[in-house]
Protein backbone atom coordinates (compact mmCIF):
# COMPACT_ATOMS: atom_id res chain seq x y z
CA UNK A 1 0.00 0.00 0.00
CA UNK A 2 1.15 3.26 -0.73
CA UNK A 3 3.31 4.92 2.14
CA UNK A 4 3.89 9.11 2.34
CA UNK A 5 6.59 10.71 4.30
CA UNK A 6 4.77 12.36 6.91
CA UNK A 7 5.41 16.04 8.59
CA UNK A 8 4.84 16.80 12.18
CA UNK A 9 1.04 16.86 12.18
CA UNK A 10 1.09 13.39 10.45
CA UNK A 11 2.20 11.79 12.88
CA UNK A 12 0.43 13.23 15.55
CA UNK A 13 -2.43 10.98 13.51
CA UNK A 14 -0.52 8.45 13.40
CA UNK A 15 0.05 8.45 17.13
CA UNK A 16 -3.60 9.11 17.67
CA UNK A 17 -4.73 6.51 15.11
CA UNK A 18 -2.34 3.79 17.22
CA UNK A 19 -3.78 4.51 20.42
CA UNK A 20 -7.03 4.58 19.04
CA UNK A 21 -6.07 1.20 17.64
CA UNK A 22 -5.37 0.12 20.97
CA UNK A 23 -8.82 1.24 23.10
CA UNK A 24 -11.43 0.83 20.41
CA UNK A 25 -10.82 -1.76 17.85
CA UNK A 26 -13.88 -1.22 16.16
CA UNK A 27 -13.80 2.09 16.31
CA UNK A 28 -10.86 2.50 14.60
CA UNK A 29 -11.76 0.13 11.82
CA UNK A 30 -14.86 2.01 11.15
CA UNK A 31 -12.98 5.38 10.97
CA UNK A 32 -10.36 3.36 8.66
CA UNK A 33 -13.01 2.52 6.19
CA UNK A 34 -14.88 5.58 6.20
CA UNK A 35 -11.20 7.35 5.63
CA UNK A 36 -11.24 4.95 2.55
CA UNK A 37 -13.88 5.59 1.13
CA UNK A 38 -13.58 9.24 1.21
CA UNK A 39 -10.01 9.31 -0.03
CA UNK A 40 -11.16 6.89 -2.77
CA UNK A 41 -13.90 9.13 -3.79
CA UNK A 42 -11.28 12.28 -4.02
CA UNK A 43 -8.32 10.14 -5.62
CA UNK A 44 -10.82 9.04 -8.44
CA UNK A 45 -11.88 12.55 -9.35
CA UNK A 46 -7.96 13.42 -8.94
CA UNK A 47 -7.03 10.96 -11.11
CA UNK A 48 -9.00 12.06 -13.92
CA UNK A 49 -8.08 15.87 -13.52
CA UNK A 50 -4.49 15.01 -13.15
CA UNK A 51 -4.43 13.27 -16.51
CA UNK A 52 -5.75 16.31 -18.40
CA UNK A 53 -2.95 17.99 -16.94
CA UNK A 54 -2.11 20.35 -19.59
CA UNK A 55 1.35 20.36 -21.22
CA UNK A 56 2.77 23.39 -19.96
CA UNK A 57 1.28 22.62 -16.42
CA UNK A 58 3.39 19.73 -16.39
CA UNK A 59 6.60 21.87 -17.50
CA UNK A 60 6.39 24.46 -14.54
CA UNK A 61 5.64 21.76 -12.25
CA UNK A 62 8.48 18.29 -12.75
CA UNK A 63 6.23 16.30 -10.05
CA UNK A 64 3.02 16.29 -11.75
CA UNK A 65 4.66 14.58 -15.01
CA UNK A 66 6.27 12.25 -11.97
CA UNK A 67 2.93 11.19 -10.27
CA UNK A 68 1.28 10.75 -14.00
CA UNK A 69 4.04 8.71 -15.24
CA UNK A 70 3.59 6.84 -11.80
CA UNK A 71 0.41 6.03 -12.17
CA UNK A 72 0.78 4.81 -15.78
CA UNK A 73 2.90 2.05 -14.11
CA UNK A 74 0.72 1.00 -12.06
CA UNK A 75 -2.06 0.84 -14.71
CA UNK A 76 0.20 -1.45 -16.89
CA UNK A 77 0.95 -3.95 -13.85
CA UNK A 78 -2.73 -3.83 -13.33
CA UNK A 79 -3.40 -4.67 -16.98
CA UNK A 80 -0.73 -7.70 -16.53
CA UNK A 81 -2.28 -8.65 -13.50
CA UNK A 82 -5.53 -9.13 -15.59
CA UNK A 83 -3.97 -11.00 -18.21
CA UNK A 84 -2.63 -13.48 -15.40
CA UNK A 85 -5.56 -14.22 -13.79
CA UNK A 86 -7.06 -15.06 -17.22
CA UNK A 87 -4.58 -17.71 -17.11
CA UNK A 88 -5.07 -18.55 -13.76
CA UNK A 89 -9.13 -19.06 -15.07
CA UNK A 90 -7.92 -21.21 -17.73
CA UNK A 91 -5.94 -23.51 -15.76
CA UNK A 92 -9.26 -24.06 -13.70
CA UNK A 93 -10.82 -24.74 -17.07
CA UNK A 94 -8.09 -26.96 -17.40
CA UNK A 95 -8.49 -29.05 -13.79
CA UNK A 96 -12.03 -28.83 -14.26
CA UNK A 97 -12.13 -30.76 -17.29
CA UNK A 98 -9.30 -33.20 -15.87
CA UNK A 99 -11.92 -33.88 -12.73
CA UNK A 100 -14.69 -34.24 -15.33
CA UNK A 101 -16.11 -37.85 -15.59
CA UNK A 102 -15.34 -40.24 -18.20
CA UNK A 103 -17.10 -39.98 -21.39
CA UNK A 104 -18.20 -43.31 -22.52
CA UNK A 105 -15.68 -43.62 -25.11
CA UNK A 106 -13.37 -43.45 -22.80
CA UNK A 107 -14.85 -45.64 -19.99
CA UNK A 108 -12.86 -48.48 -19.16
CA UNK A 109 -9.86 -47.28 -21.03
CA UNK A 110 -7.63 -46.10 -18.07
CA UNK A 111 -4.12 -45.65 -20.88
CA UNK A 112 -6.79 -43.61 -22.83
CA UNK A 113 -7.87 -41.06 -19.68
CA UNK A 114 -4.77 -40.82 -18.57
CA UNK A 115 -3.32 -39.52 -21.37
CA UNK A 116 -6.50 -36.93 -21.95
CA UNK A 117 -5.10 -35.61 -18.41
CA UNK A 118 -1.38 -35.60 -19.09
CA UNK A 119 -2.22 -33.03 -22.35
CA UNK A 120 -4.22 -31.14 -19.61
CA UNK A 121 -1.55 -31.20 -17.29
CA UNK A 122 1.26 -30.40 -20.06
CA UNK A 123 -1.05 -27.13 -21.07
CA UNK A 124 -1.53 -26.15 -17.50
CA UNK A 125 1.99 -26.17 -16.66
CA UNK A 126 2.24 -23.60 -19.80
CA UNK A 127 -0.19 -21.25 -18.28
CA UNK A 128 2.36 -21.48 -15.15
CA UNK A 129 5.12 -20.52 -16.98
CA UNK A 130 3.50 -18.29 -18.83
CA UNK A 131 1.92 -16.30 -15.27
CA UNK A 132 5.71 -16.01 -14.75
CA UNK A 133 7.12 -14.67 -17.55
CA UNK A 134 3.97 -11.89 -17.66
CA UNK A 135 5.26 -11.12 -13.98
CA UNK A 136 9.08 -10.88 -15.30
CA UNK A 137 8.55 -8.97 -18.24
CA UNK A 138 5.57 -6.37 -16.67
CA UNK A 139 7.54 -3.39 -17.66
CA UNK A 140 6.76 0.33 -17.67
CA UNK A 141 9.76 2.83 -18.19
CA UNK A 142 11.98 0.75 -16.44
CA UNK A 143 10.19 0.19 -13.39
CA UNK A 144 8.94 -4.04 -13.26
CA UNK A 145 6.17 -4.20 -10.01
CA UNK A 146 5.09 -7.79 -10.73
CA UNK A 147 8.82 -10.05 -10.73
CA UNK A 148 9.25 -9.60 -6.90
CA UNK A 149 12.96 -8.36 -7.67
CA UNK A 150 12.22 -4.89 -5.10
CA UNK A 151 10.71 -2.42 -7.74
CA UNK A 152 8.91 0.52 -6.47
CA UNK A 153 7.99 3.94 -7.00
CA UNK A 154 9.04 7.18 -5.15
CA UNK A 155 7.02 9.96 -6.40
CA UNK A 156 7.46 13.52 -5.46
CA UNK A 157 3.90 15.03 -4.12
CA UNK A 158 4.68 18.07 -4.33
CA UNK A 159 7.66 21.20 -5.97
CA UNK A 160 9.51 20.80 -2.94
CA UNK A 161 10.02 17.01 -2.65
CA UNK A 162 9.50 16.91 0.90
CA UNK A 163 6.55 14.97 -0.05
CA UNK A 164 6.36 11.44 -1.49
CA UNK A 165 4.80 8.45 -1.76
CA UNK A 166 6.73 4.85 -1.97
CA UNK A 167 4.80 2.04 -3.29
CA UNK A 168 6.75 -1.07 -2.95
CA UNK A 169 5.69 -3.84 -5.46
CA UNK A 170 4.56 -7.47 -5.52
CA UNK A 171 5.99 -10.97 -6.44
CA UNK A 172 3.08 -12.13 -9.30
CA UNK A 173 5.20 -14.91 -10.41
CA UNK A 174 5.03 -18.09 -9.85
CA UNK A 175 6.85 -19.85 -6.28
CA UNK A 176 10.27 -21.60 -7.53
CA UNK A 177 13.63 -22.26 -6.00
CA UNK A 178 14.83 -18.82 -7.37
CA UNK A 179 11.78 -16.91 -6.26
CA UNK A 180 10.37 -18.55 -3.14
CA UNK A 181 7.48 -15.65 -2.30
CA UNK A 182 5.84 -15.95 -5.70
CA UNK A 183 2.24 -17.35 -6.21
CA UNK A 184 1.99 -20.96 -4.59
CA UNK A 185 0.85 -22.86 -8.05
CA UNK A 186 2.57 -26.43 -7.84
CA UNK A 187 3.56 -28.09 -10.52
CA UNK A 188 1.66 -31.39 -11.95
CA UNK A 189 3.87 -33.96 -10.92
CA UNK A 190 1.67 -36.59 -11.01
CA UNK A 191 0.15 -35.35 -14.65
CA UNK A 192 -3.09 -35.16 -12.67
CA UNK A 193 -3.16 -38.62 -12.74
CA UNK A 194 -4.97 -38.50 -8.80
CA UNK A 195 -7.80 -36.76 -7.22
CA UNK A 196 -5.64 -35.76 -3.83
CA UNK A 197 -3.20 -33.87 -6.21
CA UNK A 198 -6.14 -32.15 -8.47
CA UNK A 199 -7.86 -30.87 -5.22
CA UNK A 200 -4.29 -29.54 -4.12
CA UNK A 201 -4.11 -27.70 -7.31
CA UNK A 202 -7.76 -26.64 -7.64
CA UNK A 203 -7.19 -24.70 -4.02
CA UNK A 204 -3.75 -23.31 -4.71
CA UNK A 205 -5.79 -21.75 -8.52
CA UNK A 206 -8.52 -20.72 -5.98
CA UNK A 207 -5.67 -18.98 -3.55
CA UNK A 208 -4.12 -17.65 -6.65
CA UNK A 209 -7.07 -15.85 -8.17
CA UNK A 210 -7.67 -13.70 -5.00
CA UNK A 211 -4.06 -13.05 -3.90
CA UNK A 212 -3.66 -11.25 -8.03
CA UNK A 213 -7.01 -9.72 -7.40
CA UNK A 214 -6.16 -8.34 -4.51
CA UNK A 215 -2.71 -6.95 -6.01
CA UNK A 216 -4.57 -5.04 -9.01
CA UNK A 217 -6.84 -3.61 -6.36
CA UNK A 218 -4.01 -2.43 -4.16
CA UNK A 219 -2.44 -0.79 -7.46
CA UNK A 220 -5.76 1.02 -8.64
CA UNK A 221 -6.11 2.50 -4.48
CA UNK A 222 -2.71 3.41 -4.67
CA UNK A 223 -3.30 5.21 -8.26
CA UNK A 224 -6.10 6.90 -6.99
CA UNK A 225 -4.63 7.76 -3.48
CA UNK A 226 -1.52 9.43 -4.89
CA UNK A 227 -3.57 11.37 -7.06
CA UNK A 228 -5.58 13.17 -4.40
CA UNK A 229 -2.51 14.24 -2.69
CA UNK A 230 -0.48 15.39 -5.66
CA UNK A 231 -0.36 18.90 -5.05
CA UNK A 232 -1.42 21.21 -7.96
CA UNK A 233 1.93 24.20 -9.52
CA UNK A 234 1.66 27.02 -7.75
CA UNK A 235 0.83 30.11 -10.52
Amino acid sequence: MIALERSPSGLARTAFEALEEFANPKAAHRRRKADRSVALSKGRKALVRLKSTPHDQKIRAPHLAAAIAAIETLEAAVLSLDAITHRLTDAQELLDAADAPMTDDMAGDTDEESGTRALLAERYDELREDITRIASTAYAGRTNLLDGLGGQLEVPLDGTGRAKAIIPGVNASVSSADSPDGIDLPPPEMAFATAQEREVIARALSAAIQQTSAFAARFEVDAALMAARVQPPKR
